[in-house]
């Protein structure tokens, strides 16, 4: 499925991939639409038509090229969109993700994609494939969450209750954060968090979330506050809601541009961290163990086939659920 700019696309009939050195031909079973497939679309993430979209895939590796074990022939992988070297400055100093001698997994919304050996990633026996495909979007959540300081326990926020404020959530309660909020507007989506440890939900129709926290921590604002939707108003609305010397974790990505909309010298004042958080960090191979123990039931919310990509895409930026996924094999 290619994406030639808006939200056009085509299905195209292409030879199948065959496997150059080094890398290997996936038989992709799952696809997870991601938010910033949708934002592409919209035109709020900088990317360039025409191009096969989709980078959040599972399968099994049918086919290897020169240099790597045969016997990875039948494993059942999870993708990540970018191998790495281990020596370069970001690789060495920074993250893994955004390696300067990068190569590039292929587009996944296709029957078959094609990856460097290395971004083949194994999965558990236990994990379901279709589960896997979530590993992209929880590497990216479990990254932030590691980034954050959690020394005195206390009480965090997660605004946004799609699937990665869901892993988000589930990750900074392993990291330590004794009770945790989920603030969404969606009531289906706000109670699924109780399945990822969840000790709180707000509606933010019901209730302002700064007085929320406060009734609920002795008068206090939060430790940490993560934005894992991507609009700036709801940055400011973390910055608001911790307390002096909090945490404020931005996962969602906002549109390019966008200014930070707070109080210069609040932030300054009352000492707020804010970290920005985009991408896998050096997380992705240990992802799928992570998800793995944890409860996914119910979190797929709809599968589509290869040509229904841009109903998905449609579906997904209209919140109709908390994943989507596509299943280019039947």
């Amino acid at each position: 499925m290619t994406w030639h700019g808006g939200d056009k696309f085509t299905l195209d009939q292409v030879p199948d991939p065959v496997a150059r050195p080094g890398r290997v031909v996936v038989k992709v079973d799952t696809i997870g639409v991601c938010g910033t497939d949708v934002h592409i679309t919209q035109g709020l993430f900088p990317s360039t038509p025409p191009k096969v979209l989709g980078h959040e895939g599972s399968g099994v590796i049918v086919e290897v090229g020169e240099g790597v074990d045969k016997s990875r022939i039948g494993e059942r992988v999870v993708m990540n969109t970018t191998s790495h070297c281990g020596v370069c400055s970001a690789c060495t100093t920074w993250s893994e993700s955004r390696c300067e001698n990068a190569d590039l997994t292929s587009g996944m919304f296709a029957e078959y994609a094609t990856a460097p050996s290395q971004s083949a990633v194994k999965i558990p026996d236990t994990l379901d494939l279709e589960q896997a495909a979530l590993t992209e979007p929880a590497s990216c959540c479990l990254s932030g969450a590691e980034m954050v300081r959690i020394d005195d326990n206390g009480i965090g926020v997660v605004i946004g209750g799609g699937i990665m404020g869901l892993f988000t959530l589930a990750f900074l309660k392993r990291q330590g954060v004794e009770r945790m909020i989920m603030s969404e507007p969606v009531a289906a989506r706000r109670e699924m968090a109780t399945q990822f440890g969840a000790d709180l939900l707000h509606d933010p129709a019901e209730s302002d979330l700064t007085e929320f926290v406060k009734d609920h921590n002795g008068g206090y604002g939060a430790n940490i506050a993560a934005e894992v939707v991507g609009q700036p108003k709801l940055v400011a609305k973390c910055v608001e809601v911790v307390r002096p010397r909090g945490e404020v974790l931005m996962i969602g990505v906002n549109p390019e541009g966008a200014p930070l909309p707070v109080d210069m010298y609040d932030l300054h004042y009352r000492e707020i961290t804010l970290k920005g958080a985009f991408g896998r960090g050096d997380v992705f191979a240990r992802t799928p163990a992570e998800i793995d123990t944890l409860n996914l039931d119910g979190v797929i919310s709809g599968r589509y086939e290869l040509q229904d990509v841009p109903q998905a895409i449609v579906d997904s930026g209209e919140g109709k659920g908390v994943k989507f996924v596509i299943k280019p094999n039947g």
